[in-house]
């Protein structure tokens, strides 16, 4: 089993990642695939002995969803934060004062 890592521009809502998982599945050889929109990335795992990656480059290509290079990432364990979060700052958010008043009692139970 290996593991491919591919940056794809064009996929940047949930309807291209469905379009892009039917291509990618209707490949023999691949196991599972994770695409994201949110960072246009796809993760395949595939049988190398049934399935070349440059043919997963190919079929992504055909359907319209090009392949910008292949992107490695280092192995992580599982849970460790994404290095691409740290690119993004702090996200600080505050309740509004009037929205608590407002509300009453509901906000506690």
């Amino acid at each position: 089993m290996e593991k491919l890592i591919l940056s794809v521009p064009n996929m940047w809502a949930d309807h291209h990642v469905l379009k892009v998982r039917e291509v990618l599945t209707a490949l023999d050889g691949v196991e599972d695939i994770y695409a994201s929109s949110a960072w246009k990335h796809v993760v395949i795992n595939y049988d190398p002995v049934k399935l070349d990656g440059s043919a997963i480059a190919v079929a992504l290509t055909g359907a319209g969803y090009g392949v910008d290079e292949a992107v490695l990432w280092e192995s992580r364990p599982m849970g460790a934060p994404d290095p691409a979060w740290e690119a993004l700052g702090v996200r600080v958010t505050k309740t509004n004062q009037r929205d608590l008043e407002l509300s009453g009692d509901f906000r506690r139970y």
